[in-house]
């Protein structure tokens, strides 16, 4: 659809670069990520850490490398955190609207039996950043909050520094997370030994393949201060502050960046302005005070079927069809699409309510559900495991390939069909647990469609695990026990004390795990508000503050 607004306007495509600063002192590896064929990544920071792209490469030279999210990533030379007491790790990052979670952006360490096992990773989804010695029970975390996420659809510049005791997670050069109780420095991981050193891709087997692109990720051996993150970042970070404030202006319905041309403007069918020269906003600043030296030129299109007053119209009868007089039963969210020149309701209503709509809206108006079908979780389901469940193993590990696939195949299993978690049973074997409002037929388990494991197998046959429904919990029930429990510690915490907290779903005994360091005065009234359904265990990591 983008490429038929542009084709009606004749617009010129113009592509926008990153900025290319020459902060080099600690540079150890540099993938500018421009290439334009092969499976090489060239360091360019004169260290000779080449990267290797695996599985399906979609160059773009100044846009970076594309990531199908289903094999694509980049093999990281190994040990590349050896010897390191502080490090900085820094990108351009451009996330796809259709990415699931949970995922890794990077993740350096070691993986073990399906899961993590030492490393140092970012994700965008509850946008943070965590290193651990272990798994993600000991994990010690830099993030600005858990419901806090990375903008999709638009490139963001992500930096992480560490030096000493300190973490700080950055977002376009502006800090947005610090903390000051790290004590797991990236060269102990492993005792500086880490063969799972990747970009685009999870070190647990159950996460997803990144969907999106990156370009120019750097990593130094030490933690650049502020202004150097600013000056790295600022270039990527004015371009789309600038392209936002010329929208505005200049009255737009939306901008956004397309991986493929750049920065993209659109405007209203009837807007009689110059589209092809642009009025930029008087006395305007970007947020660290700077007035820009000059402005992008982006590439500009008139909607093919939409005023500003049409899409309100449109806003108002989807509203009034899904939710009338205020009614909540259902969810709604609806907004103009630039890129596809549509209006987009996301709702969780059946088809006899949005028929109607289709009908009455055809080509203008696409409905997306974010109920959950069965075999495709909706995006609130996906992957329980890496918020409150415990990832599935075997009881006795996993010694040899088959088995490993095995348990691989079971957690896919698992995620696929939107259960609570996947586990070992010493008597009868791998176990799945669905919520207790589970619907779908959980006797006959649907098998994720081109699956392959982690190194790339592709099963001949699939496990056939025993499956139930918890006695007790709906997804929604542990999520609430897991808000209740953070509320209740974090009230407790202070200047002086601060207490951590870990929440998990343990499928063998269907209870809710509570690790913690908080005192039992803090702990029960927990209990008590929840009982026979929380255990309350002792942390097995440093108290931490997630600034």
């Amino acid at each position: 659809m983008l490429a038929a607004l542009l084709l009606a306007v004749g617009a010129a495509l113009t592509t926008a670069a990153p900025a290319q600063a020459t902060i080099t002192d600690g540079l150890i590896l540099r993938y500018k990520m421009d290439e334009t064929s092969g499976t090489v990544l060239h360091d360019s920071s004169g260290q000779n850490h080449d990267g290797t792209v695996n599985g399906t490469a979609d160059w773009g030279a100044d846009q970076g490398l594309g990531f199908n999210g289903s094999n694509t990533y980049v093999k990281v030379p190994d040990n590349i955190m050896a010897g390191l007491n502080s490090i900085t790790v820094d990108f351009d990052v451009w996330i796809d609207k259709t990415m699931g979670k949970p995922y890794f952006l990077y993740g350096f360490g070691n993986t073990g039996n399906g899961s993590g096992n030492g490393y140092l990773f970012s994700t965008g989804n509850q946008f943070r950043t965590a290193v651990t010695q272990g798994d993600f029970h000991g994990e010690q975390q830099t993030r600005p909050g858990t419901s806090y996420q990375l903008a999709r659809g638009m490139w963001k510049h992500v930096t992480y520094t560490q030096s000493g005791t300190t973490g700080i997670l950055y977002e376009n050069g502006v800090e947005k997370a610090r903390n000051t109780n790290v004590t797991i420095t990236p060269g102990s991981i492993g005792g500086g030994t880490t063969t799972a050193d990747y970009i685009g891709r999870s070190l647990y087997s159950s996460d997803l393949y990144f969907h999106g692109r990156m370009r120019d990720f750097r990593v130094y051996n030490r933690s650049l201060g502020s202004s150097e993150v600013q000056a790295i970042a600022t270039g990527t970070e004015e371009q789309w502050a600038q392209l936002q404030a010329m929208a505005s202006y200049n009255g737009a319905l939306s901008a956004f960046d397309d991986p493929t041309v750049g920065p993209v403007i659109i405007f209203p069918s009837d807007y009689t302005g110059d589209i092809d020269n642009l009025q930029t906003p008087p006395d305007w600043t970007d947020e660290f005070g700077n007035a820009p030296a000059s402005w992008p030129t982006p590439t500009t299109a008139k909607s093919q079927l939409f005023t500003l007053q049409q899409i309100s119209d449109l806003e108002d009868a989807v509203t009034a069809q899904v939710q009338p007089d205020g009614d909540s039963t259902y969810r709604l969210n609806v907004y103009y699409d630039g890129p596809t020149d549509q209006v987009v309701a996301q709702t969780n209503a059946p088809s006899s309510v949005t028929d109607p709509l289709n009908t009455q809206y055809a080509g203008q108006l696409v409905i997306q559900s974010d109920a959950a079908p069965s075999g495709q979780c909706a995006q609130h389901e996906t992957a329980v495991a890496n918020a409150v469940a415990t990832p599935a193993a075997p009881v006795n590990g996993s010694a040899d390939s088959l088995t490993d696939l095995q348990w691989q195949q079971v957690q896919a299993l698992a995620d696929y069909n939107c259960a609570l978690t996947a586990f070992d049973d010493p008597t009868v074997g791998p176990v799945i647990i669905f919520p207790s409002d589970r619907t779908g037929d959980i006797d006959h388990l649907q098998q994720p469609p081109g699956w392959t494991s982690d190194t790339g197998q592709v099963p001949t046959d699939w496990p056939v695990p025993t499956t139930a429904k918890s006695p007790q919990f709906t997804l929604a029930q542990i999520q609430d026990i897991q808000t209740d429990a953070v509320d209740q510690i974090s009230a407790a915490s202070s200047d002086t004390t601060n207490y951590t907290v870990a929440v998990h779903y343990d499928g063998p005994s269907d209870r809710v795990v509570v690790e913690t360091d908080a005192p039992a005065s803090v702990t029960d009234p927990l209990v008590a508000a929840h009982p026979d359904q929380v255990v309350i265990t002792a942390a097995p990591t440093p108290a931490l503050t997630d600034n």
